[in-house]
């Protein structure tokens, strides 16, 4: 049996899709093994959204892209004082961070038969909600994008966050000493 952390944001919170959310992944088979509300710690967040360099740069990638598809090129130094992917990740994990901290949120452990991680992210959607395809939590209820974000120097506020398959287990692990005790 997979398992599989996914924390709903403060903005789904405040939206009450709270109830959605999960009867989403109940709908498609997954078990609750543990939920909780409250506050991501400093520590956890840090354990979260690491420093390493493939996540940093992926991060930093994916933003530039955002922001050339958009026609936006010339903001990203105004924005971030930097081209570089690997630095631009740095700050929006700070961003991250700040928003995972500053409000609580709604953490499950959810688990399924066969890849758990796989299809829990598929019913999440994309990071960038305005990319993200219709019948997907993110594509059919968030309502900020990655450029918009960027724009205002914040976190993008997609209603969820799901654990990465290369991250999963350790997600879990996390949560479990830290948060769900």
């Amino acid at each position: 049996m997979g398992q599989e952390l996914i924390f709903i944001k403060y903005d789904g919170i405040e939206r009450k899709l709270v109830g959605t959310v999960i009867s989403r992944f109940e709908n498609a088979g997954f078990k609750i093994e543990k939920i909780k509300k409250g506050r991501i710690s400093k520590e956890l967040s840090e354990l979260l959204y690491q420093d390493s360099e493939t996540q940093l740069n992926g991060m930093g990638a994916k933003t530039l892209k955002a922001m050339t598809d958009k026609g936006e090129k010339d903001k990203i130094m105004e924005i971030f004082k930097t081209e570089v992917p690997f630095e631009i990740g740095k700050l929006l994990n700070t961003w991250n961070r700040l928003y995972a901290t500053s409000y609580d949120v709604i953490a499950l452990v959810i688990s399924k038969d066969g890849d758990a991680v796989t299809e829990a992210r598929a019913i999440v959607g994309k990071t960038d909600p305005s990319i993200s395809p219709k019948g997907t939590i993110r594509g059919d209820f968030a309502a900020d994008s990655i450029y918009k974000a960027n724009l205002e120097k914040r976190a993008c506020q997609n209603i969820i966050h799901a654990s990465d398959v290369d991250t999963a287990e350790m997600d879990v692990k996390n949560f479990e000493e830290h948060f769900f005790r």
